[in-house]
């Protein structure tokens, strides 16, 4: 059975406060799941709305990494002649599938 990843982020680009990469695992088979628990984009739901997704969430998915990074490590990526804040998302995504290694991603 093939297990897809989905992975997203959220506080890119923020003044105070970590960014953070999460990525689920689940069967193919289970999709369906996602739907049935409401998953959609964040930014559309209530935090308690959030809250409560992501007890279930993480009950019906295979593995979950959340990864977060401080303003600090931000700030040496930003202000770095060599890296910016893409080569940092695009390095924490690897991470963690890497850490997940599912057969299948999907990048938001």
């Amino acid at each position: 059975m093939a297990t897809i990843c989905g992975i997203d982020d959220a506080g890119r680009g923020p003044v105070i406060g970590p960014m953070v990469i999460a990525g689920i695992v689940i069967d193919e088979k289970d999709l369906s799941k996602l739907k049935e628990l409401g998953v959609k984009d964040s930014k559309l739901l209530t935090p308690k709305q959030r809250e409560l997704i992501y007890n279930k969430l993480i009950k019906t998915v295979k593995r979950y990494k959340v990864i977060k990074i401080p303003p600090e490590e931000i700030d040496k990526y930003v202000l770095s002649e060599e890296t910016n804040l893409n080569w940092l998302e695009a390095d924490k995504m690897a991470e963690v599938i890497n850490t997940l290694r599912p057969d299948q991603v999907i990048v938001d």
